[in-house]
C-alpha cells in the first residue's frame, strides 16, 4: 500500500538525518504523537502536512514516493502510473495522486485531487508557498480565509497558501481538481 511506503520513507529519512520525533515536531509544528502515527501508518498525511515534513527534512514531497533514482530534466507520468497518496478519501473528503513524482528537484508539486461528496472532515490547511487549483470535473467550494468561492468545471484559483484554506465537493458527484503547490 502506498500509505505504508510513505510512512516508512518519512521514518527512514528522519532517521537517516539523525532527527528525533521531537525535533521534527518543532520544525513542523506537529506533535510527537501525530508524527509517530504518520510513521506507523496509523494516520495518512494531507499534502500540506507532507509539504511541511519534506521541508523540515530538507527533501521534496516526491521523495516520499517510489521514483527512478536517476535525475531527468522532465517527467512523464502516464495515467496508469499515478501514485495514489490517499486511497480511501471518504473520511477526509478527498484523495490525491502524485502526477510528477519522477522528476527530482522540482519547484512545484502537482497532484490530482478527487473531492468526495458529503465529506465529514473539515481540516483547514496552511503552509508556506503558493497554490493553484483547476477544476477538471464537478463543482467545489474553496474556503480561503474568511471568504468562500464556488468553482465550476474549468474554473481555477491561485492563492498564497499561507492563508488558511480547504476545498469541498459540492453536490453528489466527485470533483476532480488539478492542484500545483509551490513551496518556498
Amino acid at each position: 500500500m502506498e500509505e505504508d511506503k510513505i510512512a516508512e520513507k518519512i521514518r527512514n529519512l528522519r532517521l537517516e538525518k539523525n532527527i528525533t520525533l521531537e525535533s521534527l515536531g518543532e520544525r513542523t509544528g506537529f506533535t510527537k504523537g501525530y508524527l509517530s502515527k504518520l510513521e506507523n501508518a496509523k494516520k495518512v498525511p494531507p499534502i500540506a502536512s507532507l509539504s511541511k515534513i519534506a521541508r523540515a527534512l530538507g527533501v521534496e514531497i516526491a521523495d516520499f514516493f517510489d521514483r527512478e533514482t536517476k535525475d531527468i530534466s522532465y517527467s512523464i507520468v502516464r495515467k496508469d502510473e499515478r501514485k495514489p497518496v490517499i486511497r480511501n478519501g471518504t473520511l477526509f473528503g478527498y484523495y490525491y495522486e502524485s502526477i510528477a513524482y519522477k522528476k527530482h528537484h522540482k519547484k512545484m508539486e502537482p497532484f490530482i485531487i478527487t473531492l468526495t461528496p458529503h465529506a465529514r472532515d473539515h481540516t483547514i490547511f496552511d503552509h508556506r508557498g503558493e497554490e493553484f487549483m483547476f477544476v477538471l470535473e464537478g463543482k467545489m467550494k474553496v474556503f480561503l480565509g474568511d471568504e468562500r468561492h464556488i468553482l465550476d468545471e474549468g474554473d481555477c484559483i491561485y492563492f498564497d497558501s499561507s492563508i488558511p484554506h480547504r476545498g469541498e465537493c459540492i453536490g453528489d458527484k466527485e470533483a476532480k481538481v488539478l492542484v500545483a503547490i509551490f513551496s518556498e
